[in-house]
């Protein structure tokens, strides 16, 4: 029988499949959360399962809370996985990326530092190439786009600390009185 966590402790994905860039993403281990939900907003916004694109980084309260249902998270990005930057800066694009940009903007007046946004440009497999969108402007910002080249939790976690994901995180856990 095998068993329902990987070897770094996360869940597994009980159906086997889902999003290359999300199942890479789990292989940083326990300490970064996350979440698909674009299925909930797909449904909720857009009447239809838009599946497996849309991710959001979180960060849980403390930890002695884990199985109780009411607790505070933390966003600390939203990712939004298309095939190209055409896909993504599109005219098909408009209506969901205003919504998750607004959505990003409601998360930033529940907490103590506003989410980020990245496009997840590629495939099921790397490269993967973040281009980080500001959540209040809604404009590109240049200069700050990152390549995932490998599926390495290392690499990932130097470009989460590049990026200053990893310090984020590290803030809005404070915020949260997450002790870990």
């Amino acid at each position: 029988m095998m068993s329902d966590r990987l070897d770094n402790g996360v869940k597994r994905r009980i159906d086997g499949a889902g999003d290359g860039w999300a199942a890479a993403h789990r292989a940083l281990g326990p300490g970064h959360q996350m979440n698909d939900v674009d299925a909930i907003f797909g449904f909720e916004a857009f009447g239809a399962n838009t599946g497996d694109k849309l991710f959001l980084e979180y960060e849980p309260d403390h930890y002695e809370n884990k199985l109780k249902v009411v607790r505070q998270h933390a966003v600390i990005a939203m990712f939004d996985r298309k095939a190209s930057a055409n896909a993504a800066f599109g005219d098909n694009n408009r209506r969901s990326f205003s919504f998750y940009l607004h959505m990003c903007r409601v998360i930033a007046s529940a907490q103590s530092c506003p989410p980020r946004f990245f496009f997840c440009i590629g495939g099921q497999q790397p490269p993967w190439q973040l281009l980080e969108v500001d959540i209040w402007a809604g404009e590109h910002i240049k200069g700050r786009d990152t390549v995932i080249e490998t599926t390495a939790p290392a690499d990932w976690r130097r470009i989460w600390d590049v990026l200053g994901l990893a310090s984020l995180r590290k803030q809005l856990r404070q915020s949260l009185g997450a002790g870990r």
